[in-house]
C-alpha cells in the first residue's frame, strides 16, 4: 500500500513520451530537501516532478504556514491555478532530495494547444484536486488516531516511517505537536509502534495498526 519504492527516471514518466524530442525540455533539475522550487511571487513556468516529494504550501498575513498539499513523483506543480484564472499565492519546496523538469510558460501554453498534452495535463490536476477534496473528507470523517495509523502505514518502508518533516507531517494531519506525540505514545505504550532515536517511527504490529487504520484505507482505496 505506502512506502517507497524503486527512484522513478524521467523515462518513466507520463510525460516524457511528449517531451522525448526536446533536450532541452529532458534536462533535470535536482532540488535539495528544503529548497524552494517555485515562489509565490515567480513567473508561471511550469514544473514537473520526476522523484523526490514536494510540499506546497502558503502563508497568512501574520506569517503562519499553511499546507496547501503534497506532491508525488510524475506530477505537475507550480502555479497551476493560473490555467483557471486563479492564484493561490503558494510556494513549492523539495521536501525530500528531488528531481523535476522545467517547462518555460511559452513553451507549455504550445503544448497545451494539442489535444494529447492538454488531456495528460487535464488528468493529472483533476486526479489531484480530487485528492485533496478526499484527503479533506477523511479529516471530518475519521478521528485523528485512525488518520495517524493510516499515515504511518502509508508511509512506511520496510516498518519504518521515515519523518523528514514534523511540522509538514501535524499540518497534513491538522493537529498539533504536542497531540502528535501524545498519539505517538499511545501507540507505544499499547506496544504497535515505537519512536527510534533519530525522530523515525518503527511499526512494531503492523495488524493492530492495520486494525485501526482499516477504515480510512478502506475509504481512501476504494473499498468501502
Amino acid at each position: 500500500m505506502g512506502g517507497i519504492g524503486l527512484i522513478m527516471k524521467l523515462e518513466d514518466t507520463t510525460i516524457y513520451p511528449f517531451i522525448r524530442s526536446d533536450p532541452t525540455l529532458c534536462e533535470l533539475h535536482t532540488f535539495a530537501r528544503g529548497k524552494y522550487i517555485i515562489r509565490a511571487g515567480d513567473a508561471a513556468d511550469t514544473w514537473y516532478l520526476v522523484n523526490g516529494k514536494v510540499q506546497v504550501e502558503t502563508t497568512t498575513q501574520n506569517g503562519k504556514k499553511l499546507m496547501v498539499d503534497t506532491i508525488c513523483e510524475d506530477n505537475y506543480v507550480g502555479h497551476l491555478s493560473n490555467f483557471w484564472g486563479q492564484n493561490f499565492y503558494c510556494d513549492s519546496y523539495a521536501l525530500v532530495s528531488s528531481v523535476l523538469i522545467r517547462i518555460p510558460k511559452e513553451r507549455f501554453l504550445k503544448m497545451m494547444e494539442t489535444l494529447e498534452f492538454s488531456r495528460h495535463f487535464y488528468m493529472k490536476t483533476n486526479a489531484r484536486l480530487y485528492d485533496m477534496y478526499k484527503k479533506e473528507l477523511v479529516r471530518g470523517l475519521f478521528s485523528q488516531r485512525q488518520q495517524f495509523a493510516f499515515y504511518v502505514i502509508k508511509y512506511s518502508q520496510n516498518n519504518i516511517c521515515r519523518i523528514h518533516n514534523l511540522s509538514s507531517i501535524c499540518e497534513f494531519l491538522k493537529i498539533s505537536r504536542r497531540h502528535f506525540y501524545n498519539l505517538l505514545d499511545r501507540f507505544s505504550e499499547d506496544g504497535i509502534i515505537k519512536r527510534l532515536d533519530d525522530g523515525d517511527i518503527e511499526i512494531l504490529d503492523l495488524d493492530a495498526l492495520y486494525k485501526v487504520a482499516e477504515p480510512v484505507v478502506n475509504f481512501c482505496y476504494n473499498k468501502m
